[in-house]
């Protein structure tokens, strides 16, 4: 039956009709649930439906969506190909299909909407790279989704995007209380951090981890009321989302360090870049006061940091030690020299 469909699809021109015999052969496709369908079978229906896909009418797309969205009967293309429809359509493919590609979430959680974006963060399969440009990318729903999905893996990276966010957003401080609480390999990701003294830690955060009480912070969080700001262990915190995003929507090394010279976190700058090349919190600090501007250059020349992401460095530096900044060019312009020169060493940080 099926093949004779497929026969006399082939010879049809007029969209109604394709649309019309799409709609059957769906229909007669998914209800053949005593006959698991080949992988020959998913690619012929799947390459076919492909093929006319454009010249579909929406309760054709739509039979399609709610017939197989959530099987494994179609192959990664049509099912990707099916994300791109308007979020109406696409929502259960997005959120449910195990046949949605790591191309194609990654397309959505850089440039789908944040309707999209949530789904994303609602699935079991999300890597820590699709997490990391959900973070980076997504609104604070995402997030919070993120945060509340047991499946999802954090990245170092990504957990220091939300820590960043977290030092003015309660919300964000609650759901990593209430992540910790329940996910073991997230609060040793935690206790690590604490261990390393890092500045990004917020301070009732802090206190949780070297208490235990984690707990209360989650609690002292959910029973805030909704309008005006909190305080927590002496820190006000907001209940307006931070300003501040990840430079460029990603979370590279660049971006997190161009975003912490933003919120001027030279504090916390110092941390990170102690943490890419193995010195001591000290060690670094002495040399970014010094005025041994070689010894600055191949300190963050062994960091790996783009050119522009030095100038930012040089201006934020320049502020906090309330120097002039004239030299900044000529500055750039021997590190963008010594970056480019062969065999030069780049770093990974730790996650990446």
């Amino acid at each position: 039956m099926i093949h004779q469909q497929l026969e006399q699809l082939a010879r049809i021109r007029e969209p109604e009709a394709r649309s019309k015999l799409i709609r059957a052969l769906v229909g007669e496709y998914a209800r053949s649930e005593d006959h698991q369908p080949s992988e020959t079978e998913r690619e012929l229906f799947s390459g076919i439906v492909l093929s006319v896909f454009d010249q579909l009418d929406r309760e054709a797309r739509y039979e399609l969506v709610v017939r197989l969205a959530k099987t494994d009967r179609i192959i990664s293309a049509l099912a990707d190909r099916l994300a791109q429809e308007d979020y109406a359509l696409s929502e259960p493919v997005i959120e449910c299909s195990p046949m949605m590609s790591p191309n194609g979430l990654m397309t959505i959680a850089r440039a789908g909407g944040n309707d999209k974006r949530l789904s994303v963060a609602r699935r079991k399969d999300v890597s820590e790279e699709i997490c990391d440009t959900l973070i980076a990318r997504g609104n604070r729903n995402v997030v919070h989704a993120l945060l509340n999905n047991p499946h999802v893996p954090f990245s170092v990276r990504g957990t220091l995007a939300l820590l960043i966010f977290a030092n003015t957003e309660p919300e964000v401080l609650g759901g990593i209380a209430r992540r910790a609480i329940r996910d073991e390999e997230f609060l040793r990701t935690q206790m690590e951090i604490l261990e390393t003294n890092c500045p990004l830690l917020p301070p009732p955060l802090k206190t949780a981890l070297e208490t235990g009480d984690l707990q209360r912070l989650a609690n002292s969080i959910e029973d805030q009321p909704r309008d005006g700001d909190i305080e927590l262990d002496g820190v006000n915190y907001s209940r307006h989302e931070a300003s501040i995003q990840i430079a460029n929507g990603e979370l590279s090394f660049d971006a997190i360090l161009r975003t912490l010279f933003e919120q001027e976190r030279i504090d916390a700058a110092i941390w990170l870049i102690s943490r890419r090349i193995n010195l001591a919190d000290e060690v670094v600090s002495d040399t970014l006061k010094s005025d041994a501007d070689g010894a600055i250059m191949r300190l963050m020349l062994q960091t790996g940091i783009h050119e522009k992401t030095y100038r930012d460095f040089l201006k934020a530096r320049c502020e906090w030690l309330g120097r002039s900044t004239r030299s900044i060019p000529e500055l750039v312009m021997r590190y963008r020299a010594e970056l480019r020169s062969p065999g030069h060493y780049r770093p990974q940080l730790a996650g990446q």
